[in-house]
C-alpha cells in the first residue's frame, strides 16, 4: 500500500498550492490557510518527520534559524503587540507532520489558552508530579 503524501509534502511538491516565504532542500515555510492573524506562517521541514523528537539536530537547527529570521520581519510588518510560537505532536499534530507555528498576536485578538480542569496547583504537587525527569 502507497503511503499518501502529507499536506506539507503536497506543498513542497507544488501539488497544492501555498504562499511559500521560505524554501530550501530542508526547511520550508508558508502562509497558514486558516490564520490566527495575518503573518501566522508555518515552518516545516520538506521531509515528513512526525514530531520534534525526530527531527535530525541540523532540521531543527535551520528551522529555529529561519523561526528567528521570520520573527523579525513579521514584527517589522505588523508591529504586533507579541509573538507565539506553538508546535504540537502526537495525535495533537493534525498534519502528521513537523510543523512549527509562528504568528503575530494583538491586544484583544482573543486567540487563547484553554486549561484542562487541574486548576492551579501547589508546589509540592508539581515537584512530585515532575519527580525523576
Amino acid at each position: 500500500m502507497v503511503k499518501s503524501k502529507t499536506i506539507v509534502e503536497q506543498i513542497v511538491s507544488r501539488d497544492i498550492e501555498a504562499v511559500i516565504v521560505y524554501e530550501s532542500e530542508h526547511v520550508i515555510a508558508f502562509a497558514d490557510h486558516d490564520p490566527i492573524n495575518f503573518g501566522h506562517i508555518l515552518i516545516c521541514p520538506t521531509q515528513p518527520y512526525g514530531s520534534f523528537i525526530d527531527l535530525p539536530v541540523a532540521v531543527h537547527d535551520e528551522i529555529q534559524h529561519v523561526a528567528r529570521d521570520l520573527y523579525h520581519k513579521i514584527v517589522n510588518k505588523f508591529n504586533p503587540d507579541g509573538m507565539s510560537f506553538i508546535q504540537n505532536n502526537g495525535t495533537c499534530n493534525e498534519l502528521s507532520h513537523y510543523h512549527l507555528h509562528i504568528f503575530p498576536r494583538f491586544d484583544g485578538d482573543q486567540f487563547g489558552w484553554v486549561s484542562s480542569e487541574l486548576g492551579i496547583q501547589s508546589i509540592d504537587v508539581l515537584r512530585e508530579s515532575l519527580a525523576g525527569l
